[in-house]
């Protein structure tokens, strides 16, 4: 009896130590390690915020590079030699489009794409968190919300050109969201165009006309570039594709909504002017004019033909002429060059 009582005992020790060791697992798997970043390390200082606000910035598209930019090679005005023809939109110039794997997918970032929604997210994260960093000063936060709101409406802005009627996500989503609710219904059309639209607005007033410090800032957004996309994003929506296009007249949602005007409407023209007009003024507030080369030695040899050449390479070569709104200081166009 005593046998049985002492081995019953040793058993019950025996779990009493299994069960503190799996406690203590537990415990110990528990705890965050030393060094591992966090969101709250991004906006632990000014320092660590500006680095996010660059990464907000990272997403835009590459307009002046070939791989980039599928309009430069899309079409068939321009073809690459053979050993290059591994490009992108050199592949949709000769029908190699699909929609299994689709070339320059903005959606997801496959393909020679970006993942606008993910940076759509970012955008979102920033404005959500910049407001907690302490040693920013307030002129500074106003003008950095200022540009991810400008960011934000562009990614928004794109994503319309490239599929139409999108979903917004003008909040972040928490990662433990369901998958019913990550489900988003896509807007009318109308609807995201007045979306980008407010954002812009809500930008332009706080954005600087100029950049004053040209070393470190030259390609971040002032007011005449952000009043230039408004422009264009007003002209995109008053024209025929998107203004009472028949061709969509059964695109629906799924619960048979429609999601696009099939009738023309007058008023988008005006406000698309009245938008060009002023993104015009404010460009020449900002000292922007057709650029004219001044140092070019005219002889009897250069006639005005040759010249007027001279001055439109010279328009796409020289870095920050003054009739560069909006460069792109991540685009490389050394493959536009290849013979």
């Amino acid at each position: 009896m005593k046998q049985i009582m002492k081995a019953k005992f040793k058993y019950l020790l025996i779990v009493v130590f299994i069960m503190a060791g799996f406690s203590s697992c537990k415990k110990f798997l528990d705890v965050v390690p030393d060094n591992v970043a966090t969101i709250e390390n991004a906006f632990s200082d000014k320092y660590t915020a500006e680095k996010y606000l660059t990464t907000c910035y990272s997403y835009l598209p590459e307009f002046g590079d070939a791989w980039g930019n599928p309009t430069l090679l899309g079409g068939d005005e321009i073809w690459y030699p053979d050993r290059l023809n591994y490009n992108a939109a050199v592949r949709i110039a000769r029908g190699e489009q699909n929609i299994t794997d689709p070339l320059y997918d903005y959606w997801t970032g496959g393909q020679g794409g970006k993942p606008l929604y993910e940076g759509i997210r970012v955008c979102n994260t920033f404005l959500e968190k910049i407001g907690g960093v302490k040693d920013l000063y307030d002129y500074e936060r106003i003008r950095w919300v200022a540009e991810v709101n400008f960011l934000k409406a562009y990614y928004h802005y794109y994503l319309i050109r490239m599929y139409g009627p999108m979903h917004i996500t003008d909040k972040s989503m928490p990662v433990s969201a369901t998958t019913e609710a990550i489900k988003i219904e896509r807007q009318h059309v109308d609807s995201c165009f007045n979306y980008v639209v407010r954002l812009l607005d809500k930008a332009i007033p706080d954005l600087p006309l100029q950049i004053q410090m040209t070393t470190t800032e030259l390609g971040r957004i002032t007011k005449p570039i952000a009043a230039s996309i408004k422009a264009r994003v007003l002209m995109t929506a008053a024209s025929p594709l998107f203004n009472g296009n028949p061709d969509y007249a059964t695109f629906t949602s799924k619960d048979n909504e429609t999601l696009f005007s099939t009738s023309y409407d007058e008023t988008k023209w005006t406000k698309a002017a009245l938008a060009c007009k002023e993104a015009i003024d404010l460009c020449h507030d900002a000292g922007f004019a057709l650029y004219k080369k001044s140092d070019l030695i005219l002889t009897s040899q250069i006639n005005d033909s040759l010249t007027m050449k001279l001055m439109l390479r010279s328009r796409i070569s020289e870095r920050w002429n003054k009739e560069i709104i909006w460069s792109s200081t991540g685009s490389l166009a050394d493959y536009l060059q290849y013979e």
